[in-house]
């Protein structure tokens, strides 16, 4: 093996996957770096941190127009409010039935989740307006990263006729390729599918919340909280839980997704470069590292000096939820 940074996989905690590769090598070798192998620890903590912004200003949107303004008409009160931003405003849901009440607020909630979760707006990109989710600036950043790495691991690995990347037009040049616009784009779509997944999810928990909310008759205060717990806290026998039963507050499954995807997007990135090369005649396989401190999971462990094809790489990472492993490259020696 060179004497190279190798490709790591390290994990916060796994799911039970288990990876077989028919013709796969195993190189053992021991990994003292006990840092982070992609890099990438500060850009998962800013997605993280914008991820959870949004889901609190959500939670606090919730609780001005229940509790505030009253958009139901809960409360014995005539006293007029000043509206809230973005709140519906004082009693607006107020009608007659509790079906209607419900169906008002949650129409009104799906455009703030739209607006400030999802948001999708346009921007300039190559000289055109597209349509772009806000993680695929974090998703973008990821993916350049892995490309940089890579072809920083293969030049520093000895790959004859792999030049650095400031000699073939710098990494904007490298992007515009057809084949990393292809690759980053599907991993765009996947990151922002994932999150409307969860809000899809928590959308429902909270329908049913409220349905229940009004049902038993309970004060604007209690609703409110119950309908925050489904997106950051405790919940309740309602909540969205998973196969276990356990609880998962659907803020915490969107910052686990935003840890995943850069990584996903890291490694797809380095497979995608190694495999650019391999084009151009330079045998490149992907070895597997891991962070070599005591948060890598034992799957993670088990697999720490694999080394593969590119096309056996291929969606090996991240193993699991929160995975934090990377590819390095690898070319066999006579």
């Amino acid at each position: 093996m060179l004497g190279v940074e190798q490709l790591h996989i390290e994990s916060d905690s796994c799911l039970g996957m288990n990876v077989h590769s028919p013709n796969q090598k195993l190189h053992v070798f021991v990994n003292n770096a006990n840092r982070d192998p992609s890099r990438t620890t500060a850009l998962r903590n800013a997605m993280v941190r914008q991820m959870n912004k949004r889901f609190r200003a959500l939670t606090r949107l919730i609780t001005k127009a229940i509790v505030t303004e009253d958009v139901f008409g809960l409360r014995d009160s005539g006293v007029t409010i000043t509206i809230l931003q973005d709140t519906p405003g004082f009693r607006r849901f107020a009608f007659r039935t509790k079906s209607e009440k419900v169906s008002a607020f949650m129409e009104w909630l799906n455009r703030q989740i739209q607006n400030d979760i999802l948001q999708v707006r346009d921007i300039t990109q190559v000289g055109s307006g597209i349509n772009a989710a806000w993680t695929n600036k974090f998703i973008d950043d990821s993916y350049r990263r892995g490309v940089t790495r890579a072809r920083q691991q293969m030049t520093s690995g000895g790959f004859e006729g792999v030049p650095p990347l400031s000699q073939t037009g710098g990494i904007s040049a490298a992007m515009s390729g057809p084949l990393h616009l292809d690759r980053v784009g599907l991993l765009y779509t996947r990151a922002f599918n994932e999150l409307k997944g969860i809000t899809n999810a928590m959308d429902q928990a909270i329908s049913r919340v409220l349905s229940q909310g009004m049902a038993d008759g309970l004060n604007p205060t209690v609703i409110a909280r119950n309908l925050n717990h489904v997106i950051s806290g405790k919940g309740g026998s309602l909540a969205v839980r998973d196969s276990l039963g356990r609880f998962i507050p659907a803020q915490r499954r969107a910052t686990i997704l935003a840890r995943t995807e850069i990584i996903r997007a890291h490694a797809e990135a380095q497979l995608q470069e190694f495999e650019n090369w391999n084009v151009e005649g330079v045998n490149v396989k992907a070895e597997w590292i891991t962070a070599g401190d005591n948060r890598v999971c034992q799957q993670c462990a088990n697999l720490e000096g694999s080394v593969f094809t590119i096309d056996q790489a291929r969606g090996m990472l991240p193993l699991h939820a929160q995975c934090r492993c990377a590819w390095l490259p690898y070319k066999e020696t006579i």
